[in-house]
Parts: C-alpha cells; structure tokens; sequence
C-alpha cells in the first residue's frame, strides 16, 4: 500500500440515504461526519447571511461556530454586529482574516477550551486523539485557508477562484486539531435574484455564471450617493478611471468588471452588503427560517 503524502486521507465512507437534512455532492458521507467535534461554518463578513441561508440546509446543528472571513473588505462595524448576532444566538462568532491571520489566536483559545471541555468527558483512552473539526460555507470563503492557519502548515490547497478544493480531505499538523476540509456547499446552478448578486459580488460563483451589467447595477445600487442612478453612477466612475473606447465613449463591459473587481479588493473601500438589522435567521440556533435564497427565476434585467 503507498504511503499517503502530507497527513492528507480521502473520505471514503459511503454514503446513507436519510441521516442529514440534505446530502450534497461536495460534503462526506455520514460516518465522516459522526466523526466530527467541533462545525466551523465559514460567511463573508460581507453577506454573512445570504452564506449561511445558503449552507443551512446542509448545516448540523451541534458544537457549530460561526467564522467571518474577509473583514478586512467588510464595514467593522457591521462585521462587530453580526458577531454580536450570531453570538446572541447561542454560537460563538468570530472575525479572522485567514489571509493575514487575524482573529487566528483568538480562534485558537476558544477551540483548545472546547477540547478540554469534550476531553472530560471522554474515557482516559480517548484522550489524546485530536479535537476534529469541519470547515464548511460556500465556495472562496477562506476555508482552505483556515485550515492552513489552524494548523500551522500549507497543505490544503487555496486560492482566489472559487471551487479550488476538489473533494474532502483530514488534514493533520502539528498541534490538537484535525480538520475535515470540503469543497464549497452551495450549488449555484439554483441561486437566482439578489442571491446571485451578492455571491457573483464576493466572488463566490465563476465568472462565466453570472452577468457583469446585472452585478455592476446592484453594487452600485448600493454604493452610489443618494439621487445617483446606477447607470449614470457607473458611466461617471469609468469616465474617472479612463476606462474609454474609441471615440471617446466609456467602455462599459471593462467598466462593469473593473467596479466589480475593486470592490472584491475593496478598492471602493470597507462595504457590507447585509446589514445584521436583516438577520432573521429563524428562532433557535442554526435555523435560518423559511425564507429561501434560491429562486425559481430571475432578477428582471433593465428595460424587462
């Protein structure tokens, strides 16, 4: 049998039919889950609960954390109110910056004491087995970076495209944890409306499944001064940035990408797009209401 490289073993228990609210071709099979301690559920500080919406349906319930990746994009103080949100609702929240590592140690206290606090009730044999723990949200969250900073090493794969985990994987490094990385939960073949807008914006979907114009008129929607239509919000941004076809006009298509982009560097500066006064994620931890995110048809598109 050849030795596996890197700590890194494929989840290969099979499947059962009834056991979670909703299988999904990206998440592991029931007996790998039964093996998990600890869910770190993973939103962008910028649509924290359009992420988690999202994810419920494939979501448990127990010993579930909540983790706002990217607030160094996001307002701070909405990112302080939804962890504020998520916290008075029985989880715990926190910020981290998995790029930079912000927020990392604080992490890192809160899940040795719930180590310490499952380790007491384990019998004396189990004691040294590692604390494991599932990383899961939607597609170019940071969840592989995460993992990477938790553990102290480079061996889940990451990236700035969305999908780049492929399958789910126990990565193991120095130190008390264990972690099951998944690829992203979210089919975006279903996610329509608003929805769309918000994952197209943060990245979260491929390119190729969204429109740029529709994105564009959304973002700028949100950002543009009060009495500032879209349009004309757009065409004065890219007339700004020199962004001109021949002749003179402002190239549109390279106007919507590029106000996209920023806002994806946050260029057009620290923007959330979900403000906590919007969260009713239903009434107990983990629930997240009736209201769904995926639509049965499209956002109108201008002139429709």
């Amino acid at each position: 049998m050849a030795p596996q490289r890197h700590g890194r073993n494929k989840v290969t228990a099979r499947s059962k039919k009834a056991s979670v609210k909703k299988t999904h071709p990206g998440l592991p099979a029931e007996k790998a889950l039964g093996l998990v301690d600890v869910f770190l559920f993973l939103a962008d500080a910028r649509i924290p609960l359009t992420s988690v919406k999202l994810a419920e349906p494939y979501l448990r319930k127990r010993r579930r954390i909540y983790v706002l990746t990217k607030p160094d994009l996001a307002d701070p103080k909405m990112t302080a109110g939804w962890v504020e949100f998520f916290a008075s609702r029985g989880n715990p929240s926190f910020a981290v910056d998995c790029k930079r590592g912000g927020g990392v140690a604080r992490l890192l206290r809160h899940l040795r004491s719930m180590k310490a606090e499952i380790d007491a009730k384990k019998p004396a044999v189990l004691l040294h087995r590692p604390l494991r723990i599932m990383l899961f949200g939607p597609p170019n969250v940071g969840k592989s970076s995460l993992a990477n900073r938790l553990l102290g090493t480079t061996k889940a794969p990451f990236g700035a495209k969305p999908g780049l985990t492929r399958s789910s994987n126990w990565l193991k490094g120095r130190g008390f944890l264990e972690i099951l990385d998944t690829p992203g939960v979210v089919d975006t073949s279903l996610v329509k409306g608003e929805a769309q807008m918000k994952l197209a914006a943060a990245w979260a979907i491929p390119d190729n499944r969204y429109d740029a114009a529709d994105v564009a008129y959304y973002l700028a929607a949100k950002i543009a001064p009060q009495g500032h239509e879209p349009e004309e919000y757009l065409e004065e941004w890219g007339a700004a940035k020199g962004l001109l076809s021949e002749g003179g006009l402002v190239d549109l298509k390279r106007t919507y990408r590029t106000f996209i982009h920023e806002f994806r560097e946050g260029l057009l500066g620290r923007l959330t797009l979900e403000s906590p006064d919007e969260g009713q994620i239903g009434e107990g931890p983990g629930d997240t209401g009736k209201e769904s995110v995926i639509e049965t048809n499209n956002t109108k598109r201008r002139g429709e």
